[in-house]
């Protein structure tokens, strides 16, 4: 692998972790510092950017609509509906566990399912999917001038910023709206590498300046935690946490950038090579300690909240989280061999 492919590729797995992380922090309402949260909250938006960098690196030279979208299926939809049904099975025993009968359990089953997903964080899935299902007009786009180019990522960018995320993610249509800049920010990356290279340090300079101007004035002046969601026509004000990962983006190619061969960059690549499985599979997890949470012994220590008990508490929970999920993708793996892609990616 080329070094500046090395270098995403430990993106990749850089953005796997972030995401992870901060399922992990919803957990804790109160002692997490706020800084920290906001900053930590931008993992989806650089996994978009890597996927349309990717997009035009390797797929865009020998594209076929038909085998793309087959392939695409097959790694991502259909472990999609597999690791679901898995989730809502859990749910279904959950629901009957706690006293429902099988008519509410079966009706919160409908409430669940017409959402378009049943463990929250594949709300991606289908986003995704409708971005790979748009590939054509990714390939116009990269076709097209520098200018043309600059003025569509602008445009979009600006409709993002004014339209926010959907309200708990279920319009995937918005998700492709809002999350479109940041696959064409990769395509661009890709397309201009070698210019891009020449002006790195002006860029990050720039990106650090935009990163830290943003958290500051969403943390402390607007007070507004994590990601903006609203429905699409409503107005509340600009989504600060977009320019904060849009130019966190730039700012991350360039940590990664600094990462010599090694124990951190081969961990990396590892977690980069197991992103989509430790996607599908760690909300499982997630779900699993929400409901260990709710028992009784667990309730007074759930009240201890504190800096160092929030930090310590949201460290363990994405240990058990991400690498919980990497035993259970060795398992699946070692009892599937390469069929385990159609169970978990």
């Amino acid at each position: 692998m080329s070094k500046r492919l090395a270098e995403f590729d430990y993106l990749r797995g850089l953005a796997i972790a972030l995401i992870v992380l901060s399922h992990s922090i919803f957990l804790w309402l109160d002692g997490f510092p706020l800084l920290l949260e906001n900053l930590l909250r931008g993992g989806t938006g650089l996994f978009v950017f890597i996927s349309g960098f990717f997009f035009h690196r390797v797929f865009m030279p020998r594209f076929n609509y038909v085998p793309f979208i087959t392939r695409k299926a097959e790694l991502i939809f259909v472990p999609f509906i597999i690791i679901s049904m898995v989730g809502l099975g859990f749910r279904i025993a959950g629901w009957l566990w706690g006293g429902h009968s099988w008519e509410v359990a079966l009706l919160n089953c409908w409430y669940t399912i017409r959402n378009g997903f049943v463990l929250y964080p594949h709300w991606y899935i289908p986003f995704i999917m409708l971005t790979f299902i748009a590939a054509p007009l990714h390939i116009v786009f990269a076709h097209r001038g520098l200018t043309i180019q600059l003025l569509v990522v602008v445009l979009f960018s600006v409709i993002a910023i004014f339209m926010h995320r959907p309200d708990s993610n279920i319009n995937f249509f918005q998700s492709l709206l809002y999350f479109t800049p940041f696959y064409l920010l990769g395509i661009l990356f890709s397309l201009y590498s070698t210019v891009l290279l020449l002006w790195r340090e002006y860029l990050l300079t720039i990106s650090l300046i935009v990163v830290v101007v943003t958290v500051y004035l969403q943390t402390y002046v607007f007070v507004h935690i994590g990601n903006y969601h609203k429905h699409a026509f409503d107005y509340a004000g600009v989504d600060l946490q977009f320019i904060q990962v849009f130019f966190g983006c730039l700012v991350m190619l360039e940590l990664c950038r600094l990462i010599k061969p090694g124990m951190v960059a081969n961990h990396l690549s590892f977690l980069a090579e197991l992103s989509f499985p430790i996607f599908f599979i760690h909300p499982l997890f997630s779900m699993a300690i929400e409901n260990i949470l709710e028992m009784p012994f667990a309730a007074e220590w759930v009240k201890m909240q504190s800096t160092l008990v929030a930090l310590s508490s949201t460290a363990l929970i994405f240990v058990i989280q991400c690498y919980g999920s990497v035993a259970v993708i060795m398992v699946v793996r070692y009892l599937l061999g390469t069929r385990s892609k159609w169970v978990i990616g």
